[in-house]
């Protein structure tokens, strides 16, 4: 009994300083990213009013033409499922 007692008190001793570190390295990661200035970026890198054009003809292609649209599914007719699912049966 008093061998797994010591051998406990070893292992705390050792894991301690483990969390302890861990903790200290967690806290300097949040607060730096916390306290982190924004980075301001360049206006020259920004681009504003570029025009998006679309090329509709690609859906006039013949392989798209070949495609089918599925059936409509019709809702369910007369009762499905149980009152109360949670039940046993």
């Amino acid at each position: 009994m008093p061998i797994s007692l010591l051998e406990q008190k070893k292992k705390q001793k050792f894991l301690l300083p483990i969390l302890g570190v861990i903790i200290l390295i967690t806290l300097i990661v949040i607060l730096r990213g916390f306290f982190k200035k924004p980075s301001i970026v360049p206006s020259s890198s920004i681009s504003i009013g570029q025009k998006i054009n679309i090329d509709w003809d690609t859906l006039k292609s013949p392989i798209l033409e070949t495609l089918e649209s599925f059936d409509v599914i019709p809702p369910l007719s007369g009762s499905y499922g149980r009152k109360n699912p949670f039940l046993p049966y």
